[in-house]
């Protein structure tokens, strides 16, 4: 490339493209078959891309690993957090309650509503059983600091301290069924004879989850 030469927005564009395919590949390979058990190959015919794409745009399979971690955890910031930031309760029992049920209801769209959600779910229950830096990202970066920050509505709706093993492990317990929900989606359309998780059926798991959410704070709030 000659002096003062730059590259093509074209050539910019297709590798933008590349990566994300190779990234939306590793998330579901991953999430369905294990880091171990997948091979670049693999990943890179479910891109249609080339295979010395993954070291050139992550430095290979152990950086593409990583680069999913960090793109499943910005795909639900991107959902909680801005709902998290918004909330201010003020000490208020009822608006922190408020606040909690707003975030869970926004996950539980999230999960049931977007196609890629089951792909992202599966990558972080894989990659959460794991040791390791992709482990350790994903925590620091995004269970910590949602799950503190939930446990703090959730200890002020109920007059706990946030830090409680009640509070932090009812936090994981509510939490955690938005995550069975669509792992356990086939599950749950074939017990309850359902041909489809339309709208209708997202929102009756949603009453549901909601008035599990509502019986833990009313069984568990301290009494003045």
């Amino acid at each position: 490339m000659s002096e003062g030469s730059t590259v093509s927005p074209n050539v910019t564009k297709a590798g933008d493209q590349t990566r994300a395919a190779l990234l939306m590949a590793g998330i579901r390979l991953f999430g369905t078959k294990g880091f171990e058990a997948t091979s670049t190959r693999e990943i890179a015919a479910a891109a249609d891309a080339n295979i010395a794409s993954i070291a050139y745009h992550f430095g290979g399979k152990d950086g593409l690993r990583l680069a999913c971690a960090e793109m499943v955890a910005s795909r639900i910031q991107g959902v909680v957090g801005p709902v998290l930031g918004a909330i201010d309760p003020k000490g208020d029992p009822a608006l922190a309650q408020a606040g909690f049920e707003r975030v869970l209801m926004g996950m539980t769209d999230f999960m049931l509503g977007q196609v890629d959600a089951r792909d992202i779910a599966s990558f972080m229950l894989r990659e959460m059983g794991v040791p390791g830096a992709v482990f350790d990202r994903v925590y620091s970066d995004f269970i910590l600091p949602v799950h503190s920050n939930l446990c703090a509505l959730l200890g002020l709706a109920t007059g706990h301290d946030p830090e409680s093993d009640l509070i932090r492990l009812g936090t994981f317990s509510i939490a955690g069924q938005v995550v069975y929900f669509r792992i356990g989606h086939a599950i749950v359309a074939r017990r309850m004879e359902w041909q489809a998780a339309g709208p209708a059926e997202v929102e009756a798991i949603k009453a549901v989850i909601l008035n599990n959410i509502r019986a833990f704070i009313a069984t568990n709030r301290k009494q003045d």
